[in-house]
C-alpha cells in the first residue's frame, strides 16, 4: 500500500457536533473554506451526516466517515438496519469515500472496556459487508496513544498488554486489507503532563542539539518522530511492520493560555506549520526515512460546548474558530497546508 489511497498527505479533522446551536459552521460553508486551505480529504466523526458528506463531494473533497464507538456493539452482532446504513452511505458516496474508520480512540481507557469487546467483530462484519456489496472501501481504526506500553525510547516501543491482543487482531485485518493502521499523537498532551521532562521546543520541532534524544544509531529532532517510531517498532515487533501508519488527529490547542502556558495561537501555528512541512517533506522518520506521512490536522474549528474533563483546552484545537472565522486576526495564524 502506499499513500495513493488519500488525494492529499494532509488532510484536516471536520466535526461540529460540539459548537453552539444556531453558531453551527454549515456544510457548505465548511465545505468552501476546507477546499480554499487546499486539503483535498476530510475526515469526519459520523456516517449519517449527509449534508456535510454531499457538500464535500460537490466541492471534490475525499472524505473518511466514521462509526461512532456507539454503534460498534450493533456492528458485532451484525444488527441489519445498522449495517446496511453504513453500506448504503458508501455505496452513495463510493468516488467519494476511499475509507471508512471503525470507532474513535474505542480502546482509550476512559472508555472502562465498554467498546474494546466489540472492536474486532465489528470491523469484521463491516469489512464482510463492504466486500459483499461489491464496495472497495478500505477500514481502519483510529487509536489513540495510549495503546502503547511503552514508548520511551523508541527502541523499546511495545504495545499495552492488557490491548495487545485486541490491537493484533485488528493488525491482521488490516494487512488482508491492503488498508493502514491509523493512531492519533498530540505530543502538546505530552509537554502538558510533562512539562519539565518534555521541552516544548521538542514537541514544536524547533528543539536544539540539547534537547535531542538519542536512541543508539538513531538521533530525534522532535517527539513526533520519536511517538512515530515507537509506534512502527511494536508494529515490527508483532510482524506488521510493513502496515504504513497515519497520523488520524495531530494539532495544537489555541488556549486558554491563562491556565495552559503552551496553549497559544503563536505555538499552534508553529507546531502545525513544522508538522505540514515534515509530514509533507518524504524526510520520514529517523528509522523509517525516506516517506510522506498522511495526517489529518485536529481540526478546522473550534468547539465551544466541548466536555472539558481533560483540560479547558479541549474547545480550542481549531485553525478557525467556531463561528468559522480565521484566528488570524489576532496573530497571523496562516498555514501552508
Amino acid at each position: 500500500m502506499n499513500n495513493s489511497i488519500f488525494n492529499s498527505i494532509i488532510g484536516v479533522n471536520f466535526s461540529n457536533t460540539f459548537q453552539s446551536v444556531g453558531k453551527q459552521v454549515s456544510a457548505t460553508m465548511a465545505a468552501a473554506q476546507i477546499k480554499a486551505t487546499r486539503v483535498k480529504t476530510v475526515k469526519m466523526f459520523t456516517y449519517n451526516q449527509a449534508d456535510c458528506i454531499n457538500a464535500f463531494a460537490k466541492e471534490g473533497l475525499q472524505v473518511l466517515v466514521d462509526v461512532p464507538n456507539g454503534d460498534l456493539k450493533a456492528c458485532a452482532n451484525n444488527d441489519a438496519a445498522t449495517i446496511n446504513t453504513i453500506v448504503k452511505v458508501l455505496s452513495d458516496y463510493s468516488t467519494t469515500i476511499p475509507m471508512i474508520c471503525v470507532g474513535n480512540e474505542p480502546l482509550g481507557g476512559w472508555w472502562n472496556n465498554a467498546y474494546a469487546p466489540y472492536l474486532v467483530n465489528a470491523l469484521t462484519n463491516i469489512k464482510a459487508a463492504i466486500a459483499a456489496n461489491g464496495l472497495t472501501t478500505k477500514v481502519t481504526v483510529p487509536f489513540n496513544y495510549a495503546i502503547m506500553g511503552n514508548s520511551y525510547p523508541p527502541s523499546t516501543g511495545c504495545f499495552n498488554n492488557g490491548l495487545k491482543n485486541i490491537i493484533i487482531d485488528v493488525c491482521n485485518i488490516l494487512d488482508a486489507d491492503n488498508s493502514v493502521f491509523m493512531v492519533n499523537m498530540y505530543p502538546f498532551l505530552a509537554h502538558n503532563s510533562q512539562p519539565n521532562n518534555v521541552p516544548l521546543d521538542y514537541c514544536l520541532f524547533t528543539a536544539g542539539k540539547k534537547h535531542w534524544v538519542h536512541d543508539g544509531n538513531y538521533t530525534y529532532k522532535n517527539i513526533f518522530d520519536a511517538m512515530y517510531d515507537a509506534l512502527y517498532v511494536a508494529l515490527g515487533n508483532n510482524g506488521y511492520g510493513s502496515l504504513p501508519i497515519v497520523i488520524g488527529e495531530a494539532g495544537w490547542p489555541t488556549g486558554p493560555s491563562t491556565t495552559y502556558s503552551a496553549a497559544t495561537r503563536i505555538n499552534a501555528q508553529t507546531f502545525n506549520q513544522n508538522l505540514i512541512n515534515h509530514c509533507k517533506s518524504g524526510k520520514g522518520t529517523p528509522r523509517k526515512p525516506d516517506v510522506r506521512i498522511p495526517c489529518f490536522i485536529f481540526e478546522m474549528y473550534d468547539e465551544d460546548t466541548k466536555l472539558i474533563e481533560a483540560g479547558a483546552f479541549e474547545q480550542h484545537w481549531g485553525v478557525y474558530g467556531y463561528d468559522s472565522q480565521s484566528k488570524n486576526y489576532q496573530t497571523k495564524y496562516v498555514l501552508t497546508w
